[in-house]
């Protein structure tokens, strides 16, 4: 597993506007935060092939929108899953979340009142360095799923009532149109 970012990268941030702090921002809007990397190592010349690739298999908001950064994102929350012995299933479901919540991306300035990271966890979820990890904000992520839906129960529900179970969202609709593109993301680097 790649060594992740332990400190902050400072980076110049975009003013925000409302139209981009509102969740929902298109993906052009949502790249002009202000991000951490997700592996120390990366984007490597293989990611930004695996980029190229999954460009031509995603339909919703992340068509045409993948890069290398995106892969080392998604490739830290897959990792994680994995790390715990879940399986796609859970993948899936993390990957929808984050899509919807960041475009897959460790946004490092406070959105939406004072989330961070992946996932846009909110202060109680853990310390800023914790939720801008992208392994420990993807344990704290699943955590709450199992805390939410035991004993694997979270294998019943359509994705995107799990993911709007855990994140509690104003926008519950939001996340089962993105599992289909999830699901490509995680079987091509799983």
């Amino acid at each position: 597993m790649r060594k992740l970012y332990k400190t902050l990268i400072a980076a110049a941030a975009v003013p925000l506007t409302a139209a981009i702090t509102a969740v929902g921002a298109s993906p052009a809007e949502a790249s002009q935060y202000s991000v951490n990397p997700c592996v120390e190592d990366g984007p490597t010349k293989k990611d930004d092939k695996l980029a190229e690739k999954l460009n031509g298999k995603l339909n919703a908001d992340m068509a045409g929108q993948f890069d290398g950064y995106r892969v080392t994102c998604a490739d830290a929350v897959i990792d994680a899953v994995q790390d715990r012995g879940l399986g796609k299933h859970a993948a899936t479901i993390a990957i929808a979340t984050t899509i919807v919540e960041t475009h897959l991306q460790n946004i490092n300035i406070e959105v939406d009142h004072d989330s961070l990271g992946l996932f846009q966890q909110r202060a109680h979820w853990g310390s800023d360095s914790a939720r801008l990890d992208p392994e420990q904000a993807t344990d704290a992520f699943l955590d709450e799923m199992m805390r939410v839906y035991p004993g694997e129960s979270w294998k019943d529900p359509l994705m995107g009532n799990v993911s709007q179970g855990v994140q509690r969202s104003a926008y519950p609709d939001r996340y089962q149109p993105m599992t289909g593109d999830a699901a490509a993301i995680v079987n091509e680097l799983w």
